[in-house]
């Protein structure tokens, strides 16, 4: 089984804190949006949480795992990891990237958890608005690159181990699935065809 699994972001929800801050994780909620009843009141989509994503994709982190969600412009203060230990890790020089999109309603809840709190507001999350396969592909080249460029200081063996698992090779399934799913805008079904990466 692989790491990484394709899943529309736009599935999932978050129900904010009030007041947000101080800001106290736990205090975040999510779910899929088919488990919520239909009166559900004050739980949001990617869409309404803009105040806490800066669209910054040309000036995205390298190292970014291709997919909704990415760190740019970010502080070094080491609170990605710790928020999102998941999907976030610490470059060399101490700024946050993806190295896993968010594939279930918890991983969701701690990434728009890590980009709260991002002091620099320095996360975007409008990444399915720019990669197609051309760029996928691109990134999927590089990769090999990408493996001594992260800090270690601060980020679990477990997520640098999965991060480097992904660059090998375990990744390469989810971003076909990714490449169909921002050309076609939908994840595809089962036994369609899948663009090559590689």
């Amino acid at each position: 089984m692989h790491l990484h699994k394709l899943v529309d972001v736009q599935r999932f929800r978050v129900q904010l804190p009030a007041p947000l801050f101080p800001f106290q994780s736990a205090s975040l909620q999510s779910a899929l949006v088919e488990q919520l009843p239909a009166n559900a009141n004050g739980w949001c989509s990617i869409n309404d949480l803009s105040e806490h994503f800066t669209p910054n994709f040309s000036r995205r982190n390298r190292l970014n795992l291709p997919g909704p969600f990415y760190g740019a412009e970010t502080d070094t203060c080491a609170t990605g990891p710790m928020e999102a230990p998941r999907n976030v890790l610490l470059d060399s020089d101490g700024f946050e990237f993806l190295f896993k999109q968010p594939s279930t309603a918890e991983e969701f809840r701690q990434v728009i958890s890590a980009a709260i709190c991002e002091c620099f507001q320095g996360y975007g999350a409008d990444g399915n608005e720019h990669w197609r396969l051309l760029l996928i592909r691109e990134w999927w080249r590089e990769r090999h690159h990408y493996l001594s460029e992260t800090d270690t200081a601060y980020c679990s063996a477990e997520a640098i181990a999965q991060w480097r698992s992904g660059l090998e090779g375990d990744a390469e399934p989810y971003l076909r699935e990714y490449a169909f799913f921002v050309d076609n805008g939908r994840v595809p079904n089962d036994g369609e065809l899948l663009p090559e990466v590689g």
